[in-house]
């Protein structure tokens, strides 16, 4: 049996091990960085590279293999002994017996009163999150998009009442926080840090993750947020890898209290290992078909479009060949646009198109007979190639939830972590198979409940969603991202249909 020791929130020593248990734990403790193997294998294919500049290429060779991959088990040759995170001892327990001594001292809660309660009863499954996860001192829940995850945090930080860091990811999702925040606690109460704001010193402070990234040793702000006593983390899986790990194993390394949130516990990059080791055990999910069936969020339809590409080039380059088949496609830009002009002019229902890039938003635009908005991130010069110009992600979410506008059409700045709630209609403009743009993109903002909004008696009743997809049968490669996003799709219903379109 392993025998562990805890000594601090980000650290644990291995006291007893078997030379055997030894090598178990470091294959457990080991992953492989599928970003940096994809550029090897770019670097590997650059010939001009290795033959016109060969101490170049063989720099860049050594370094990539140095990164490709990584063992979180290392050796501390002062105290004589190996160590990990403690977050991965959850995970390890599955495959090895364990032994685990807990030597860190957290705070008494103390509990506060709110400012404004919250405008409802919490739901069975987020009480069950918050008593799990305050019991367990670290871990993380996975709850579905829609299902609430920010009235759990609100919960978190009211029971403890302790000096506490609200982490979020983007700008999007600060804003929606610190706003909640705001409401439930008072201003006085809430700081923040991010987007230009650095009002730190408060019980609460509702933070950007990379904004944490930037701060210096011996700062004011690094001796604040180094002593803070608890941390929410919501929809970490967000971030950069290494934005996880100079967050929570750097300024925030010594917090005691350790609570994450997030829709899916699962990354793309192949650090899922990485991941597990900062947010812990993960003591209760809830799935996309699970709140539909207890009607905590709203039920969904898919519909596929089987369309073409018009480019009839064979690219090798995986992303190269999804812009030029699906994100450049004319075909899906048309469908996308009389789907939301139909929706408006026939059926009184709002439409949100979510692309990737700028092109798709001028591309759609140019085809809309109805109101819209689009929302961007892109500087004014990027934006303006397309005819585009700089706006406010919130300002136009708040638009599209007044009825304002009947279209948004929005890049990654509103696809995760945005509260919408008249999307009668989704269309999936992002392609790809990636689980977080699906599962949180096209179906996350689709699910949230209409009557939950305060401006639902300016929309048409919302009894279910659709969320429409393309099939671009002529080009395989997109054929087969599709046949993995209609797996995602499945794990909420099967009420999946496939039409002919016309263009």
């Amino acid at each position: 049996m392993i025998k562990i020791e805890i000594t601090s929130p980000s650290q644990c020593y291995i006291d007893s091990i078997t030379p055997t248990e030894l090598e178990v734990l470091k294959r457990e403790l080991t992953f492989t960085d599928t970003g940096v193997m994809f550029n090897l294998k770019a670097l590997k294919k650059n010939h001009w590279l290795q033959q016109n500049q060969p101490h170049i290429y063989e720099a860049r060779l050594k370094e990539l293999n140095g990164k490709l991959v990584t063992c979180m088990l290392q050796f501390d040759d002062k105290a004589g002994k190996y160590w990990f995170r403690p977050g991965s001892i959850p995970y390890i327990k599955e495959r090895m017996a364990v032994e685990v001594t807990n030597l860190i001292k957290y705070p008494e809660p103390r509990k506060i009163a709110w400012r404004k309660v919250l405008p409802f009863d919490l739901y069975p499954y987020q009480h069950k999150s918050v008593e799990s996860l305050i019991g367990a001192f670290h871990a993380c829940v996975e709850i579905c998009t829609g299902g609430g995850k920010t009235a759990i945090l609100l919960t978190i930080a009211r029971e403890l009442g302790l000096r506490t860091v609200i982490v979020t990811p983007s700008k999007s999702i600060f804003l929606e926080v610190i706003k909640k925040f705001e409401y439930h606690f008072g201003k006085n109460n809430v700081g923040a840090f991010g987007n230009g704001r650095k009002n730190i010193g408060k019980r609460f402070t509702v933070c950007i993750s990379k904004s944490l990234t930037m701060i210096k040793e011996d700062t004011p702000e690094y001796e604040f947020f180094s002593k803070t006593q608890a941390l929410l983390s919501d929809e970490s899986h967000l971030n950069a890898a290494t934005t996880l790990e100079n967050v929570f194993y750097g300024v925030l390394k010594d917090v005691p209290y350790r609570f994450f949130v997030s829709g899916t516990q699962v990354r793309g990059d192949g650090k899922e290992a990485l991941l597990h080791s900062i947010v812990g055990e993960k003591v209760f999910d809830l799935t996309t078909k699970e709140a539909i069936a207890g009607g905590y969020i709203c039920p969904v339809k898919f519909i596929v479009f089987d369309t073409t590409s018009p480019d009839l080039k064979n690219y090798g380059d995986p992303l190269k060949a999804k812009r030029k088949h699906f994100l450049y496609n004319s075909n899906i830009a048309s469908i996308a646009a009389k789907i939301a002009n139909s929706a408006w002019s026939h059926g009184g229902e709002s439409t949100l198109i979510l692309v990737e890039e700028l092109c798709q938003i001028q591309m759609i635009i140019d085809k809309l007979t109805v109101p819209y908005g689009y929302a961007h991130s892109a500087a004014k010069k990027d934006a303006a190639k397309f005819g585009l110009v700089p706006t406010k992600s919130e300002e136009m979410v708040e638009a599209f939830n007044k009825g304002e506008i009947k279209v948004l059409i929005g890049t990654s700045c509103i696809s995760t972590g945005t509260n919408m709630y008249p999307c009668h209609n989704t269309v999936n403009c992002v392609g790809g198979a990636s689980e977080v743009r699906t599962k949180q993109g096209a179906v996350g903002r689709s699910v949230r409940l209409l009557e939950k909004s305060e401006f639902k008696d300016l929309h048409k009743v919302k009894p279910f969603s659709r969320v429409y997809d393309f099939n671009v049968n002529n080009v395989k490669r997109m054929v087969d991202h599709l046949d993995k996003r209609i797996a995602m799709y499945k794990e909420t219903t099967d009420d999946i249909k496939y039409i002919k379109a016309t263009t």
